[in-house]
């Protein structure tokens, strides 16, 4: 029986990127609850709700031969974890704080088959040019902004403020291809 790949995410991007990776798979809807804990690093948040999430879509899909992924996108800047923008003036203030600066997205990747638990996170640096008031209200029109980590997506226009990257673009995407690579020959995803 041919093995399945079971994506515990309803992200488009990381769709997208499975399938430019050319890697067969299904959704499995898992929601968790993205809370941190208290004194928990942003490092340990990222890399537990991956891990999460991979564990709930496994609860949910019967077989054993059977490998679910779940992955998870934060960016820090000084200390500061920034998620998904609230609404205009929330995605304003992140993006201003990122002009001209750099900051790290962390994206992490876990993998759950037969009960074991395989995963990484991956950081990446992303430098930003200088933005203008204007620039943010034309961005911001184009509707990119709100449902993304950072209130930007690398693949969209967001791109023409990005200076350069030190790292994975498809991590910055959402799912590090590399790591995805990596954890899947870890847990003999591909062997016959």
């Amino acid at each position: 029986m041919k093995r399945r790949l079971y994506l515990s995410s309803s992200s488009p991007r990381r769709k997208e990127l499975l399938d430019q990776a050319g890697i067969q798979f299904d959704f499995v809807n898992a929601p968790v609850e993205e809370t941190g804990l208290p004194n928990e690093s942003p490092e340990s948040f990222v890399l537990r709700m991956a891990v999460e999430k991979a564990l709930s879509g496994f609860n949910k899909v019967p077989g054993k031969d059977v490998w679910v992924l779940g992955s998870d996108t934060i960016i820090l800047k000084d200390g500061k974890v920034f998620g998904k923008p609230k609404h205009k003036m929330d995605a304003y203030q992140m993006l201003m704080s990122f002009s001209g600066e750099k900051h790290t997205v962390l994206t992490s990747i876990a993998i759950v088959n037969d009960g074991a638990v395989y995963s990484d996170v991956c950081q990446t640096t992303v430098f930003f040019r200088s933005i203008s008031d204007s620039e943010f209200e034309q961005y911001w029109a184009t509707g990119e902004a709100e449902d993304k980590a950072g209130a930007y997506g690398i693949q969209g226009q967001a791109a023409k403020f990005i200076e350069k990257i030190e790292g994975s673009y498809s991590a910055v995407m959402g799912l590090p291809l590399y790591e995805l690579d990596k954890l899947l020959k870890e847990s003999n995803f591909y062997s016959e």
